[in-house]
């Protein structure tokens, strides 16, 4: 992978992990919802039990976190990875969610004239972009329900569901963050309570995390993310109708189109994250916790050393997102910031950027 392709997509994904966002239609919030009462606690145990549910809807995305919006150069063609990338943090987005328990999911974008589909049935997992015409195969280890249709390798990503939104917002609940109640709501024709998370950290750039969750099922309906100093929420992700029987098995079956470039990829086994004797995968760093975590990933001996030529839109591109700085260039947006270093190395946190180098460097 060419080094500016592997900065944009390292960059796009820490922003789809803190979360891929949306903006639905306004959440309703009147007198004709009023729910049994239950602390935020129950509504946080609530959403947790709903991991295994069944259903399918529409999702709306998009994002505010003052990035310049690449859609156009996404779409015109010619080297488009780096654009590629990042048009999922600038753009908007509508996506069809399909699950079906633990380990059938998928999550189909709809952009103009083309689709993005990523797919899971079991251990199999797809991903296809019909524009490119490129299929990437996965069969995952049989590590029980952990792995994510998005965690395919070399960044492939798609913008996340709300359930997995959710997944990421509650594992930063305690001891680190504040949670309280608020009003009862509707969302896509359904009931709904919502909880509010706030960090203690001040030294995160999130302000706060409103998860909304269905009263019946628990499965989380909406995500929203604010930050620090920002009116308009940085991300949010929340379906606009969504229907809770069990998709067609025929959703999650998959066959490259004949026209299609299938590349088979090996998933990593074992607690490590790597596969015995495999000295070529890259190094993962987690620097702090809470909030305010710092992630970095570390390539390995043998692997390129980021010196490939690069082509003038992409290296351009790049230029114009982010700032030169010692050892390396910075991406910063409103919610997170990125450093990508001369050697190759990525390390990403919802941090201002001074923050984020002065943690690296002091590693």
């Amino acid at each position: 992978m060419k080094k500016s392709t592997r900065w944009a997509t390292a960059a796009a994904v820490p922003v789809a992990v803190i979360a891929a966002s949306i903006v639905v239609p306004a959440v309703s919030a009147t007198a004709d919802v009023d729910l049994p009462d239950k602390t935020p606690q129950q509504v946080l145990a609530l959403a947790a039990s709903s991991s295994g549910a069944s259903y399918s809807g529409t999702i709306e995305q998009t994002s505010d976190l003052g990035l310049p919006d690449v859609s156009a150069r996404a779409t015109g063609g010619g080297s488009s990875d780096a654009a590629g990338a990042l048009e999922l943090l600038t753009g908007s987005h509508t996506a069809k969610v399909y699950a079906d328990g633990a380990t059938k999911q998928r999550v189909q974008v709809i952009d103009d004239l083309a689709e993005r589909n990523v797919i899971r049935d079991g251990s199999s997992v797809w991903a296809y972009d019909s524009k490119t015409k490129e299929a990437t195969h996965a069969t995952l280890p049989d590590q029980g329900a952990v792995e994510k249709p998005s965690a395919l390798p070399d960044g492939t990503a798609v913008p996340q569901t709300p359930a997995e939104l959710a997944d990421l917002v509650l594992s930063s609940v305690e001891p680190t963050t504040t949670v309280t109640a608020d009003s009862d709501v509707r969302v896509a024709g359904r009931d709904a309570y919502q909880v509010v998370l706030t960090p203690k950290d001040s030294s995160t750039l999130v302000a706060s995390a409103t998860l909304t969750v269905d009263a019946e099922t628990g499965v989380p309906l909406k995500v929203v993310v604010a930050a620090k100093g920002q009116s308009d929420p940085a991300l949010s992700a929340g379906f606009t109708s969504v229907d809770f029987g069990a998709p067609a098995a025929s959703v999650f079956a998959f066959t490259p189109p004949a026209d299609a470039t299938v590349t088979d990829v090996t998933v990593p086994t074992g607690a490590s994250g790597r596969s015995e004797g495999d000295a070529a995968h890259a190094e993962k760093t987690v620097i702090g916790s809470g909030w305010s975590t710092i992630v970095g990933v570390t390539p390995a001996a043998g692997s390129t050393d980021g010196t490939s030529s690069t082509d003038a839109d992409t290296t351009g591109l790049l230029d114009q997102l982010t700032t030169k700085v010692d050892g390396g260039r910075v991406l910063e947006t409103s919610l997170v910031s990125v450093l990508l270093t001369d050697d190759g190395r990525v390390f990403a946190g919802a941090v201002d950027a001074s923050t984020l180098q002065a943690a690296v460097a002091g590693q």
